[in-house]
């Protein structure tokens, strides 16, 4: 018979074990490497990396913590020496698994490999690394990863996804990342996306990135659960020499291209749909699609334009590399507040929803609520104006703000 002396004390080791404070391990001050504090690392732990170059491949190895910079992306490098991928997860690491504040360089294989894995990465810079598919980011699923807040630039694949390849990957979250200047190849300069497709691609700025097909996002998908969700972004080719900015193929009718400022340049086209599979297209609605002498809505999707919120006009963004929406833009308050998976705040921290009403693209204009609420953001002498009906300054006050 156990005493009750041994039951309480085994109580006691118990709650003592499970109450035990996460540790944090720095680096190179308790380990001298980023893997070497991986491998130190418990579930629930934190390794604390100083700012510095750390020449070095990392794996979590399915462990559930955050490794963070305390120095931020542009003073912590990790730099992969072209010996594959900068980091790897690749043991069926979950959300708890967190990569956030470095800048991760010059991956032979890919800047960040993911295969059965769902982490967080955030806020890193994602530059100049080089595979076949997926430069800057390769991942396979399925998956649940969320890709937040960061910038891929410069980074290169041969085939597919200079910036990011998905494949058969999933539930991933792609929310407000800048891609500019990655090559794809062949396909989808910043975005390559095949097989099973259920991503949220939200909020993201895509602008001056190269692919044959699809120069900013390309998509091919034969199979989708709940399809994938284009929503709120900002995608801008500058490749005359691609077909299109945004290619969408595959069996596509329930995938949803919604709120997106898509411009391309010259003859280029801007959105097409293609008849590679039999079920299609997409679901698009209340998109500005816009190419000065190309093609605006294209393939299955041709008939979308000017109907279902759809437009096709300059956005009139506030300069040719600044895409937030001036104040005349027509795509200010031209986008709809049920689009799906809306965030409650823009690519600038903004809120999402001003007045009862959405615009389209990535940024929200935050001057414009003269339009919504009345003039509350003109000048006093304008608002004067307005009061005495002078049609001169009520226009005068718009264009302004």
């Amino acid at each position: 018979m156990k005493s009750r002396f041994g039951i309480v004390f085994a109580l006691v080791v118990l709650v003592n074990c499970g109450s035990a404070a996460a540790s944090i391990i720095k680096v190179p001050t308790d380990q001298p490497t980023i893997q070497d504090g991986i491998n130190a690392a418990v579930s629930g732990d934190t390794v604390l990396v100083a700012p510095g170059t750390y020449t070095e491949n990392v794996n979590f190895n399915g462990k559930a913590i955050v490794v963070r910079s305390s120095g931020g992306p542009k003073i912590t490098i990790i730099d992969g020496g072209s010996l594959g991928a900068v980091v790897t997860f690749s043991s069926g690491e979950t959300n708890g698994s967190v990569l956030s504040g470095f800048t991760l360089q010059h991956g032979s294989s890919s800047g960040v490999y993911m295969n059965f894995a769902s982490p967080v990465v955030m806020d890193n810079i994602i530059a100049n690394n080089r595979a076949e598919f997926g430069g800057g980011m390769s991942i396979g699923g399925p998956s649940t990863a969320q890709v937040l807040r960061n910038t891929f630039i410069g980074n290169v694949a041969s085939a597919g996804g200079g910036a990011i390849e998905l494949f058969a990957a999933g539930s991933v979250r792609i929310e407000n990342n800048l891609f500019t200047k990655n090559n794809g190849g062949g396909q989808g300069g910043a975005v390559y996306m095949v097989n099973e497709a259920d991503e949220l691609i939200v909020q993201n700025v895509m602008y001056d990135d190269v692919a044959s097909s699809g120069t900013e996002f390309y998509s091919l998908i034969p199979q989708s659960t709940t399809g994938y969700r284009l929503i709120n972004n900002t995608i801008v080719s500058t490749n005359v020499n691609a077909d299109a900015a945004v290619v969408a193929d595959g069996f596509n009718t329930n995938a949803k291209i919604i709120n997106n400022v898509i411009v391309a340049p010259g003859m280029s086209a801007a959105l097409i749909c293609n008849e590679i599979y039999w079920d299609g297209p997409p679901i698009v609605k209340f998109n500005d699609a816009w190419s000065p002498r190309g093609i605006w809505y294209g393939g299955m999707c041709a008939e979308d334009g000017g109907i279902k919120g759809n437009i096709s006009a300059n956005p009139k963004f506030v300069s040719s590399t600044n895409f937030k929406l001036k104040n005349n833009s027509p795509a200010v308050d031209a986008g709809t507040t049920l689009a799906p998976d809306l965030p409650k705040r823009d690519f600038a921290g903004k809120p999402r929803i001003e007045g009862g009403s959405i615009d389209m693209g990535a940024y929200e204009n935050q001057k414009v609520s003269a339009r919504r609420l009345g003039y509350e953001t003109c000048t006093a002498a304008a608002h004067e104006a307005k009061l005495r009906d002078e049609e001169g300054s009520r226009a005068e006050c718009l264009e302004d703000y």
